[in-house]
């Protein structure tokens, strides 16, 4: 499967976790969810690389789609 674009990102907190939720096409136009665990990561020369999430709103729970919802349910519930 190839990501032909990202349409939406967020984030959100849950207990110590940072979760980066990125809403996404395939090259079919269909949607699929992209959760990433926001963690820092020491490189072999030293620096410490994190995922981008300052271009991620807030995510709010009362103003996104019910498959989003569902989906984000399921990964709290494995955390």
């Amino acid at each position: 499967m190839k990501v032909t674009g990202v349409t939406a990102k967020y984030k959100a907190k849950i207990g110590s976790n940072e979760i980066l939720i990125e809403e996404a096409k395939n090259e079919k136009g269909e949607s699929i969810y992209i959760f990433t665990s926001v963690k820092g990561i020491s490189l072999p020369n030293g620096e410490k690389w994190t995922p981008k999430t300052d271009d991620a709103k807030d995510l709010d729970r009362n103003n996104v789609t019910e498959d989003l919802k569902k989906n984000f349910r399921k990964v709290v519930q494995l955390l």
